[in-house]
């Protein structure tokens, strides 16, 4: 697919999320008022306004979002955008919005200890403690929210002077360039992290093979079933190895390598032989960077 009409296969996400942080910088003055004259420049620090583990639920849900998304769409050389392959469109929607359920779950359950959690702040921080730190829709401190952009090859303006139009059309095909090389990379890695994995897994110490989960398959499984419709620049020849990697796992259980060693050791070595050739597509990538601006 070439640069120019990779919008016809895929949509930009923006992915939004907030969390209150539950915890404040101290003010200089206390901090100068507690230590010595020359030691306080040396000094920063903050108060926790609520128990740092009544948010952590929260915030795993947020981190959750933001792994789902990268594992089923490719990076952006926007901050804050993400590139998704329109066959991955309803899942993502559909997986972001079950997220978001656990999401608010989450912020409801914080939400319901908030004013206990004041209370034992007002305890704890004694005179450090200032009700105007609390907020007091605390709700609205929360967010979890995405939209889908969509982008074009820039057109003739009958606003934008000639050689404004000229400048924005070569920065755009300069963003395409990256999207490409970003994308490629990013699959590659992922793939190589998987089977460096499960070699480590199935190798072992000593020729010992060491304990694997059912995880260690399923997760290549997931790449392999969503890697045709996330290859959108045809990486034709890391599509190969890919479907190598199929074969070798097709039918293949936990169990078996764990009892079987020789079905372990045959897929030991031919799972060796991808990690060879992936090292070496992953030396051939490009490490150029270009810079843009949001």
């Amino acid at each position: 697919m070439s640069e120019q009409n990779i919008f016809q296969q895929a949509c930009l996400l923006q992915l939004s999320t907030s969390c209150w942080q539950g915890a404040k910088a101290l003010e200089p003055s206390v901090i100068e008022s507690r230590f010595t004259d020359g030691q306080s420049q040396w000094l920063s620090g903050r108060k926790f306004l609520v128990s740092p583990d009544s948010l952590a639920k929260v915030r795993a849900v947020i981190s959750k979002a933001r792994t789902f998304v990268e594992k089923l769409a490719l990076p952006f050389p926007v901050a804050g955008l993400t590139l998704v392959p329109k066959e991955m469109l309803t899942r993502i929607d559909n997986g972001l919005e079950g997220i978001r359920q656990e999401f608010f779950s989450a912020v409801g359950e914080f939400i319901a200890v908030y004013d206990d959690e004041r209370r034992e702040a007002e305890k704890s921080l004694g005179e450090l403690f200032n009700e105007a730190d609390y907020p007091i829709d605390i709700r609205s401190k929360f967010k979890l929210e995405w939209r889908f952009l969509t982008l074009d090859v820039p057109g003739k303006s009958r606003i934008l002077p000639p050689e404004v139009y000229e400048r924005e059309k070569a920065k755009f095909q300069a963003m395409m360039e990256e999207t490409h090389e970003l994308a490629v990379t990013a699959l590659r890695e992922e793939f190589g992290g998987l089977v460096h994995h499960m070699l480590d897994r199935l190798t072992g110490e000593n020729g010992k093979p060491k304990r694997f989960k059912s995880s260690m398959l399923d997760k290549m499984q997931d790449f392999i079933s969503g890697f045709e419709g996330r290859n959108l620049f045809d990486d034709e020849g890391f599509a190969d190895l890919v479907e190598q990697a199929k074969a070798i796992v097709s039918g293949v259980s936990p169990e078996s390598l764990r009892e079987n060693p020789q079905l372990r050791q045959r897929v030991s070595s031919k799972m060796s032989e991808i990690k060879d050739a992936i090292d070496n597509a992953l030396e051939d990538l490009p490490r150029r960077k270009i810079r843009l601006a949001a």
